[in-house]
């Protein structure tokens, strides 16, 4: 039987691994899970369930933060060889998701302001365009969540009045409804422009990698080990194919990936992904309109 520590230790690099906005994801499940909870329990439970219900999110992402503790220790460590300011060191210790997160808000903003002032996309590099939103369903999602977004505002001015007698609680539900509209729209306009004319593209030397604000890298052929075809979910190929999630990453809009990037050991690539820069990847998971083409161009590359 493993000891407690190989356990603890285990577990904390599995908590490690898993991405940030997964944990979010958990910690909101949770949330809304215990809230419901709270609604059709007894009144003499609502204290516990109240409790656990605002305790628990909050442990999750603690426990995502100590997780993390090994790796803000190598990063004081080689900042402070570097001589870093004080300002740098401090970040150096916030969650990485963290400052991910508030990176790809800004980026996102940036995108929406450009498409308030139609500003063009930046060129793209010369070479062979492999597109991701002639055939996915990105667009769909676009519109239908444009849809609810502008459906939402006047269903809310209709309905609250009917189930609420009190006029400054209207007002402040309208204005959250309004606040919460606006800022949905941000994100979906500002990502919009950032995807429009979305394509990768294959050079005579790297694979340009980009999906909007949200990933983003430059991957030389030669580091390109193999591609092979994904006709599966990504967590069943993981099964004949194992690895840590944190050597795994997906970038795709919004279908499920098709095609699957191994890169070698050795490749030192760089690939900026939701605000992080990540480094030792070694399975990058796409999607393309026409899969084939990547697999043709690559030629013995793409043989697994």
């Amino acid at each position: 039987m493993r000891s407690l520590q190989s356990m603890v230790r285990e577990y904390a690099r599995q908590l490690d691994d898993t991405p940030w906005p997964t944990v979010l994801g958990y910690a909101y499940a949770s949330f809304i899970t215990l809230a419901l909870l709270f609604l059709l329990t007894p009144t003499a439970w609502h204290g516990p369930v109240k409790t656990i219900g605002l305790a628990l999110p909050l442990m999750l992402l603690a426990a995502k933060d100590l997780a993390s503790i090994p790796d803000v220790a190598v990063r004081l460590r080689a900042l402070r060889r570097q001589d870093a300011g004080w300002l740098a060191l401090l970040a150096a210790c916030l969650p990485s998701g963290l400052i991910g997160m508030a990176r790809l808000k800004r980026d996102i903003w940036r995108g929406f302001f450009s498409w308030l002032r139609r500003k063009p996309q930046p060129a793209r590099p010369a070479g062979l365009a492999l597109t991701f939103l002639e055939q996915g369903a990105y667009s769909t999602v676009i519109a239908i969540g444009l849809f609810c977004v502008l459906v939402e505002l006047p269903l809310d001015a209709a309905l609250v009045p009917l189930f609420v007698d009190d006029p400054d609680k209207v007002r402040t539900i309208h204005l959250a409804v309004v606040l919460g509209s606006v800022y949905a729209l941000v994100w979906l306009l500002g990502d919009r422009w950032h995807l429009r004319g979305g394509q990768h593209v294959l050079t005579s030397t790297h694979l340009d990698l980009r999906v909007g604000a949200r990933a983003s890298a430059r991957i030389p052929r030669e580091a390109i080990e193999d591609v092979q075809r994904l006709a599966e979910p990504v967590a069943r190929w993981r099964r004949t194919h194992p690895f840590r999630l944190a050597e795994a990453l997906t970038i795709t809009p919004w279908d499920k990936p098709n095609l699957v990037l191994r890169l070698r050991p050795d490749a030192g690539c760089t690939i900026r992904h939701h605000g992080i820069e990540r480094t030792a990847v070694r399975y990058v998971f796409l999607y393309l309109d026409r899969p084939e083409r990547l697999l043709a161009a690559l030629g013995p590359a793409s043989q697994p």
